[in-house]
């Protein structure tokens, strides 16, 4: 195996420091991908309307202040990041009303705007 995919990596909130993870994979030349708590998408509290945008961008930075972030860049471990999980299923959800393609669309489009608004952050 060359990679690990991380379903949960981030939105959890789960306080611990991920860097000696990602410091033994990269020393071992293991990729890692982490991925999102997709979840947070279809939960009532949080994207509302399927705008991911704070949502993503506090769990990137969450991530990010615990061990994802080397210097100004990613862990070099980091190969590429999972932004969502199936959000094609979104629109089968409670909250996708109207249901249609629009739900999934919003939630990938803000959520990648929330991911790139944490990294300018923290550069």
């Amino acid at each position: 195996a060359n990679a690990v995919r991380l379903y949960h990596a981030f939105g959890l909130e789960v306080d611990d420091d991920h860097g000696a993870f990602l410091d033994h994979a990269a020393h071992t030349g293991l990729n890692v991908l982490p991925g999102y708590h997709t979840e947070k998408a279809n939960y009532p509290h949080d994207c509302p309307m399927y705008d991911c945008f704070d949502t993503w961008k506090n769990a990137t930075a969450f991530g990010l202040e615990r061990g994802f972030q080397r210097g100004s860049d990613w862990h070099p471990a980091v190969a590429m990041l999972i932004l969502l999980n199936e959000p094609d299923f979104f629109e089968y959800a409670p909250k996708c009303q109207p249901p249609g393609a629009w739900c999934h669309v919003k939630a990938v489009v803000s959520a990648l705007d929330g991911v790139l608004a944490a990294e300018r952050e923290a550069n």
